[in-house]
């Protein structure tokens, strides 16, 4: 970028920029979009960038759909539409140059309208496509006589259409005629060859040189040679002045279409020229677009307080011509003015400067940036760069004085923009040195340089400079408002690493790497004896200071490519957990479903058991059956149920978890049971008296239930432990709110349990509702081979809502 203090300058100037817009230009369509983006218009306004930024992110969005935006190629026909607007008629090929413009239009605009709510910004930016009602109209009349080769359709009017009829008919009989004469007698000798051919639109003969005498007719050309005359024979006069009657209608008629479609374009030549300006501004859009996927670039946040938080930040032109470009992080904040970069000469500093100028650049245009995007970039007022040789020998300046007409120049345009009214901040600008203030005395240029870049930051500007002074570095160490920053250099490789370090100064190296290069040892030794033992020992340190930085830098990068990779298996462990988790729910639910299978199977064996020892009178058979559902329920129960910790009858306090032991039923206790026989348990929504002798505390686990849900669900651990049945106890199960088939299935477990247990009674909670649960509880309990009896539950056992079955002995 070379040195100027005015920003248009800067930037139609810059090579580099300009260098950025042929390659941005390169992914335009028509040529008005590319002409834009050559030209591309800069904003300092953060909300007109902060809405080119949303049009190019958009546009990139929509590239990458299923329903991508239309090529936008057309033709420019600027010139034509002036001078349609004049009055002129325009050719067939120029109103389909028109034809192409507008189904185009009207393309874009029916996509815009599809996609408006997913590109608001886009939308804006075609809004002007929207206010042309004729435009379909138009586009209709031109394809109606236009052909898409520029040619004109026979059918573009009725009159045209008659006219090149009749002409064909004229041509057809002409040609009929001189396949005649073609045959004929009178012309076999005189003819050089038999074919016809047309002169002037007239359809003639080849005649031989002087023979045409021999028939009637007019010579119209003459061959090369002069062997051959092309004659047209008196037969043919009337039919040719016909054909050429018949093509002057045809032309007469064509030209009146010309000036009556032009007359269409004409009318609405405003509102069709600001219609290509929208077009052009949509290819800029789409190239800007195309040219951020190029750069893997993404759009990052905006402000306009001067702020610079870079992460990844790569200069856009070496990502276009390299695989491999590393990528710094670069930040000025609230707290840091000047930036000083030093460092080894080849080390990266200049690219460092041109990445901050370019970026300014590319977002005031509405270009995403090849960097994160959690990345914040400052819209600048205004951008000053001085970088390379200023030195102009027409002017008689050296390169000193070429660099300080330029620096006062920027100090009095800053100055006067921050003194006058006009609105503009002048801490919004950038200035970027490199290297500010040399070609003279080494002591006097690094204090008129540390003079300037303390003047530019008392007036609020940010500025980046590289240099190599000793005194820049030490003042970006003390002063508020400075930082210092350096860029790395490999001295086995003599080869930069590109990498920037924030906070940290650098060192030139200027002796190693000469002495890497080859120079002579003995000049290197003298060098080092001049330099003095402070300098010698502080080129050390930051050499020091610079491999421990790089090994830190490389640390962290690995330290975060590890965490990446532990999320990533934690994630797939999480993954597979569920997978686990889910395969497991599964087996257990295949399970229970055979070991319900297995129930019913036995309790039909038992059914048909106790019926024959009813028949038979044979205790024995129903004591083996009963030892048999025993023995199935037991192996169920080791397979489903899951291990409990239990907790000794003594140490149970009030609202701990028990089981009652052989009902299989969980509930939570209502009374301490030291000294007690019985104590109160409260199951589901009712209470039973349990003995203390059949009670055991259920350790809880995190997100143990305390609902008096059944034990086996409580815990993912298989028990082992045989379970011991008490007769005295009460079995009661709640089906409330459960359909027919779904009660009755509980109340046969809890027959089943309560009758292996020897227990006397079984209660069943099944509530008033409409009755039907409650008849089809009795009617089974009727035929039921457990139950004695059965009767309503007194008031204190839940009335009418409750049936308790008395179970046979």
């Amino acid at each position: 970028m070379p040195g100027r203090s005015n920003f248009s300058e800067l930037t139609t100037r810059a090579l580099e920029w300009r260098v950025l817009l042929e390659a941005l230009a390169a992914h335009a369509r028509s040529a008005m979009g590319i002409a834009r983006c050559r030209a591309l218009v800069l904003t300092t306004d953060i909300h007109a960038a902060r809405r080119r930024q949303q049009e190019t992110w958009e546009m990139a969005r929509l590239q990458d759909s299923l329903d991508p935006m239309p090529a936008l190629s057309f033709p420019d026909v600027r010139e034509p539409l002036s001078r349609a607007s004049k009055g002129a008629a325009l050719d067939t090929h120029e109103l389909r140059d028109h034809a192409v413009v507008l189904s185009l239009w009207s393309e874009v605009l029916r996509y815009v309208r599809r996609h408006g709510v997913e590109a608001p910004a886009l939308a804006s930016a075609a809004a002007a496509l929207e206010s042309f009602p004729e435009l379909t109209s138009i586009i209709a009349a031109l394809e109606e006589a236009i052909h898409i080769d520029g040619s004109m359709k026979e059918s573009a009017s009725p009159g045209l259409l008659r006219l090149t009829h009749q002409a064909n008919d004229l041509k057809q009989r002409i040609r009929h005629r001189l396949d005649d004469l073609l045959h004929s007698r009178s012309y076999e000798e005189i003819l050089q060859e038999p074919y016809f051919d047309q002169r002037e639109g007239r359809y003639v003969l080849p005649v031989k040189a002087g023979l045409q005498g021999r028939v009637s007719g007019i010579v119209h050309d003459v061959s090369s040679s002069g062997a051959t005359v092309f004659f047209e024979p008196r037969e043919l006069v009337e039919l040719n002045n016909a054909i050429k009657l018949a093509e002057l209608e045809i032309d007469r008629e064509a030209r009146r279409i010309l000036r009556e479609l032009s007359g269409l374009i004409a009318a609405q030549a405003e509102r069709i020229g600001a219609g290509l300006e929208v077009l052009a501004e949509l290819d800029e859009i789409a190239a800007r677009a195309l040219f951020g996927r190029r750069l893997g670039a993404q759009p990052v946040s905006l402000n306009s307080n001067g702020l610079i938080r870079l992460k990844g930040a790569k200069h856009p032109l070496l990502v276009l011509s390299r695989d491999q470009v590393i990528a710094n992080d670069i930040v000025l904040d609230d707290t840091v003015n000047v930036l000083i970069i030093s460092g080894p000469n080849t080390g990266g500093k200049t690219v460092t400067l041109k990445i901050l100028g370019l970026f300014a650049l590319m977002v005031q245009a509405g270009l995403l940036l090849p960097c994160e995007a959690e990345s914040d970039m400052a819209v600048f007022s205004a951008v000053y760069a001085d970088i390379g040789d200023a030195q102009d020998l027409a002017r008689d300046l050296s390169s000193f004085s070429a660099h300080m007409t330029q620096m006062i120049d920027l100090l009095r345009e800053a100055e006067r923009d921050g003194d006058s009214g006009s609105g503009r901040r002048t801490g919004s600008a950038l200035v970027l040195f490199d290297e500010p203030v040399t070609s003279t005395d080494p002591a006097e240029g690094a204090a008129l340089a540390e003079a300037l870049l303390c003047r530019l930051a008392a007036l609020g500007m940010k500025v980046v400079a590289t240099t190599h002074y000793r005194s820049l570095k030490t003042l970006a160490q003390t002063r508020a408002g400075f930082t210092n920053a350096s860029v790395g250099f490999d001295l086995a490789t003599l080869s930069p690493t590109y990498q920037l370090f924030l906070g940290v100064p650098g060192g030139s190296s200027a002796l190693e790497i000469a002495g890497r290069l080859g120079m002579d040892q003995a000049v290197l030794d003298e060098a080092r004896q001049k330099l003095g033992l402070e300098d010698r020992a502080l080129e050390r340190l930051l050499s020091d200071l610079h491999g421990k930085q790089r090994q830190l830098a490389d640390d962290l990068a690995r330290a975060a490519e590890l965490r990446a990779q532990a999320e990533e298996a934690a994630r797939l462990a999480k993954g597979e957990l569920a997978r686990l988790e889910s395969a497991e729910r599964e087996a257990k639910k295949s399970i229970r479903k055979k070991l319900q299978d297995q129930f019913s199977r036995a309790r039909a064996e038992v059914q048909a058991t106790v019926d024959e020892a009813k028949r038979e009178q044979k205790f024995t058979t129903a004591q083996a059956a009963k030892r048999r559902l025993a023995e199935l329920e037991e192996q169920s129960r080791d397979a489903l149920e899951p291990e409990r910790v239990r907790v000794p009858v003594e140490r149970l306090k009030v609202g701990d978890l028990v089981e009652i032991g052989g009902l299989n039923t969980i509930g939570t206790l209502l009374e301490v049971p030291l000294g007690k026989k019985r104590v109160r348990v409260k199951v589901g929504e009712g209470e039973v008296s349990a003995l203390c002798s059949g009670l055991f505390g259920i350790a809880q686990e995190a997100g143990d239930p305390k609902d008096g849900s059944p034990a086996r669900s409580a815990s993912p651990r298989v028990s082992t432990q045989p379970r011991a049945y008490h007769a005295a106890e009460q079995s009661v199960v709640d089906v409330r709110g459960k359909t027919a088939d779904e009660a009755l299935e509980e109340v046969v477990a809890v027959l089943d349990r309560a009758a292996l247990a020897g227990a006397p009674l079984v209660r069943v909670i099944h509530g008033h509702g409409t009755g039907r649960l409650k008849a089809a509880v009795r009617d089974y309990l009727g035929r039921s081979p457990y139950v004695q009896d059965f009767r309503s539950g007194d008031p204190a056992e839940g009335g009418d809502g409750v049936t308790v079955a008395r179970l046979r002995e």
